[in-house]
């Protein structure tokens, strides 16, 4: 088993189990272990993690980002925090959690549908239905897999944010991209975030600033705006 500390504080602990030999651990529950758990069935890599209150201050800070976002794009969004996601027919206990992740638009319409409908509707929606956005933070060598684990689940976009100090980098991929995972210059979902718009509006929410927050979010939609003449006045 392998230790080792995330710039953040967070501790990881990984190790390898034979993929044919996971079926043995379907009972387990991996997060007795850990708040955090990786474990893919084709590799047989389980990854645990657990995040300092560093790390979880940015986890909640992405969420209270997307959902400012979300309100100043009147996007409908459901946000899913830590949901463990699969592939399909991936046993039980296997799985990603994400420090967030969302349905946004018309999954987030068709979730509130099955929510209403009763347990085992929304049971059903969520087994099928991957989300629209993953959200990790401090990138470590555990996550070289996850791009393509998402990508495999049907995850649309995944932003990766590294809040290094002195290398702070958000990745943000189009997970469906015809050759894999591949960067992207803005976000496909959320059309106003390009990397540094996040990691600038991150530092905001993080603090709880959130005046601050939704001035700058108000401030880049009205730029974009400009940008692609919809906001030009007329003359």
């Amino acid at each position: 088993m392998e230790r080792s500390t995330g710039s953040m504080g967070s501790e990881y602990r990984t190790f390898h189990i034979d993929p044919e030999a996971l079926p043995l651990f379907r009972d387990f529950d991996w997060n007795s272990l850990a708040k955090q758990v990786f474990v893919d069935p084709l590799t047989g890599l389980v990854a645990l993690m657990t995040p300092s209150s560093q790390h979880e201050g940015y986890g909640f800070g992405a969420h209270d980002l997307v959902r400012a976002l979300t309100r100043e794009l009147a996007i409908d969004a459901v946000g899913l925090g830590s949901t463990r996601w699969r592939r399909p027919g991936d046993p039980e206990n296997t799985g990603a959690e994400p420090d967030a992740c969302f349905y946004l638009g018309d999954k987030a319409e068709r979730r509130g549908y099955a929510r209403r409908a009763g347990d085992a509707a929304l049971e059903a929606f969520e087994a099928a239905t991957p989300p629209d956005l993953v959200v990790e933070v401090e990138r470590s060598r555990t996550n070289d897999r996850k791009p393509d684990f998402y990508r495999e689940v049907g995850a649309v976009e995944m932003w990766r944010i590294d809040i290094r100090r002195e290398d702070r980098k958000v990745e943000i991929l189009d997970l469906q991209a015809p050759d894999g995972p591949a960067a992207l210059p803005a976000s496909a979902v959320l059309p106003l975030c390009t990397p540094e718009f996040v990691l600038e509006a991150l530092e905001l929410a993080v603090d709880g600033r959130i005046r601050e927050l939704d001035a700058l979010i108000d401030r880049r939609a009205e730029t974009q705006a400009l940008e692609s003449g919809d906001g030009a006045s007329d003359s």
